[in-house]
């Protein structure tokens, strides 16, 4: 087995990366948006990803509503 060097996502991330949080599931649990940029209008390629494998709905708010102590997207 290969020695891996784990890093925070602190580490990884530039300041204007978007990143999407898949929980062990396989589940998208969350979308990262950088700081400054949360009024944007989500990047097509990552739109478009979510729609497909995730078939997130993008023209229902309840998206990003919390329900249950728990927020489809945060």
């Amino acid at each position: 087995m290969a020695n891996h060097k784990f890093v925070t996502i602190e580490e990884v991330l530039d300041t204007d990366d978007w990143g999407l949080i898949i929980n062990k599931n396989g589940e998208l649990k969350g979308l990262y948006v950088p700081k400054g940029q949360e009024d944007d209008e989500v990047p097509q390629a990552i739109a478009t990803l979510c729609e497909k494998y995730f078939n997130v709905n993008w023209a229902d708010e309840d998206v990003f509503m919390e329900t249950a102590g728990q927020n489809t997207l945060h």
